[in-house]
């Protein structure tokens, strides 16, 4: 639009040039606390390995039937069996899914050959555990390594030779 002749301008009201800004620098991290890339993020001993979609373990529990024993709650059970198949899904890098549960509940005895044998120690070790999530992690380490990572049918054969699966 033009100048409207009833106004005058002065050399102030003209437009003037601004300043760019510059190309940006490359960002690093640079903060305590701060992961460089995916492969620095610590896994294993006390920082455990995460997984995808851990909280997937309890949707596929919670229409599947548990035996409990006499005095065991069932929220305890599912907390106690998720924590497990979380813990399977991880080492493997993906979600849990129904073979972990499968794997899980003959790892901690609610189902397989060794389902009677270790109740009553199964039912302490697991007792308040749906109300105190980080108490599920001393029940995952009791697990071993190889046991974890296990077929279903090696873990039953083992369950039927005896072995104890879980350090209880």
């Amino acid at each position: 639009m033009g100048q409207q002749p009833n106004i005058e301008l002065v050399m102030a009201d003209l437009p003037r040039p601004t300043d760019h800004p510059g190309t940006p620098r490359r960002w690093s991290p640079g903060r305590v606390g701060e992961l460089g890339a995916p492969a620095a993020v610590p896994r294993g001993g006390r920082f455990g390995n995460p997984g995808p979609d851990a909280g997937y373990a309890l949707r596929l529990l919670s229409d599947r039937s548990i035996q409990t024993a006499p005095g065991e709650q069932r929220r305890d059970a599912v907390a106690a069996i998720a924590a497990v198949m979380s813990a399977r899904a991880a080492r493997f890098g993906r979600a849990p899914v129904v073979g972990d549960a499968e794997v899980a509940e003959v790892i901690l005895g609610y189902a397989g050959p060794a389902a009677t044998g270790v109740a009553a120690a199964r039912a302490a070790a697991v007792a308040g555990l749906a109300h105190h999530p980080a108490a599920s992690r001393p029940l995952v380490a009791a697990v071993d390594g190889t046991v974890l990572i296990a077929s279903l049918a090696e873990v039953n054969r083992r369950a039927a030779a005896g072995e104890a699966l879980i350090a209880l």
